[in-house]
């Protein structure tokens, strides 16, 4: 007890007397009454201010927030979305990114182009459902109501045909890489359209007038009439005709000729007849194409201006090569609506005509099947 008492003592006295040695661990502290002590004169005193209101609360180191790895939506970063299997914040992006793997798998750049239009379609009539489920969830219910979605928007059944066609193909894609077990559109039934097709060809008189039209002294008349004359002799698509290459022009046993890749990736190899070489020669001189050597990778139809970007050494667009079928037709009095395909199903009519036979018909037309 005398002890106690002793130490009792001792700490009253060091209290008055003089301050407590700080501990080890506090000597690199720095002294917080000091700080409250500075704060207080430096800021000005407030009348019937609360002691609670002078008081500086003393800040508080905190510990950085760790955050966890999760997917953000395209919309907020601007980056292509790449969503896992399970992923609970947008399921329905599973779908955007089976479309887009299947998109890229495609070899023909316009079979991509065409069905990305169908599948961005499809995906926009599920967005506007709200559809928050990855394509594993998707049956033929949906399928059909996307059917009577696209009926109820007046499309024509070949269209609508179309839109199913681009669908099958997508989900037998998806069986294929186990990523469904069954196609939802695999018993969904086409409309099955009266197989008639409205395309009106021109008659050989009409073909006369419209190539009697551009002015050949231009270097868009010759463009123009290169292009109507590559339409109506060779009977190419539309998409075609702008992926021509200026290497893809051969020569072999007398007679040029284009070689390049069309509708399904096949090779196709079209003769030019003296008039259509003849065009094609009278173009390149006037675009000044003629002197480059042969095998120079540069589109063939190149547009003459652009007054967008400045930018010529381009292919031309394919609405272009509707304007100028259309354009022509006009000017030449006709009045049955046609388009670049007119000018195919003439090509092909006139084979039929000069009773070329249905082997021949076939590789002319780069058809599958006749």
């Amino acid at each position: 007890m005398a002890k106690l008492g002793l130490l009792l003592l001792k700490g009253l006295k060091s209290k008055k007397g003089r301050s407590l040695r700080r501990a080890p661990f506090l000597k690199n502290e720095p002294n917080k009454k000091r700080k409250n002590r500075a704060n207080k004169s430096a800021s000005p005193k407030r009348k019937n201010a609360s002691p609670a209101q002078n008081q500086v609360e003393p800040i508080q180191e905190t510990q950085p927030i760790q955050l966890q790895q999760s997917t953000v939506p395209q919309e907020q970063t601007g980056q292509p979305i790449h969503l896992a299997s399970t992923d609970l914040l947008r399921p329905h992006a599973r779908l955007q990114k089976s479309i887009e793997d299947f998109l890229l798998d495609l070899r023909s750049e316009h079979t991509r182009r065409a069905y990305g239009k169908d599948l961005k379609r499809f995906l926009q009539f599920l967005i506007e459902r709200k559809f928050r489920r990855g394509p594993e969830a998707l049956d033929r219910s949906v399928i059909i109501n996307y059917k009577d979605y696209l009926l109820s928007e007046k499309l024509q059944h070949t269209t609508i045909d179309r839109h199913l066609a681009t669908l099958k193909s997508f989900f037998r894609w998806l069986v294929e890489d186990e990523l469904i077990l069954k196609s939802p559109a695999e018993n969904v039934r086409f409309l099955n359209p009266k197989k008639t097709s409205s395309t009106h060809g021109f008659s050989d008189d009409e073909v006369r007038n419209i190539l009697k039209i551009p002015d050949l002294h231009t270097k868009t008349g010759s463009l123009h009439y290169a292009i109507l004359m590559v339409l109506f002799y060779c009977g190419l698509r539309r998409s075609e005709l702008c992926e021509l290459n200026l290497s893809q022009i051969g020569f072999e046993r007398g007679h040029h000729f284009f070689r390049f890749k069309g509708k399904g990736n096949a090779e196709r190899i079209v003769v030019l007849v003296e008039p259509v070489w003849n065009a094609v020669q009278y173009y390149l001189k006037m675009s000044n194409k003629h002197h480059l050597p042969p095998g120079t990778e540069i589109p063939l139809f190149t547009p003459v201006r652009n007054n967008r970007t400045g930018v010529k050494e381009k292919p031309l667009d394919s609405s272009m090569i509707y304007y100028i079928v259309t354009r022509y037709a006009k000017l030449a009095g006709i009045k049955n609506r046609v388009s670049p395909h007119s000018c195919r199903a003439t090509a092909i009519s006139n084979a039929r005509d000069h009773n070329a036979p249905d082997r021949v018909i076939q590789e002319f037309a780069g058809w599958s099947t006749t």
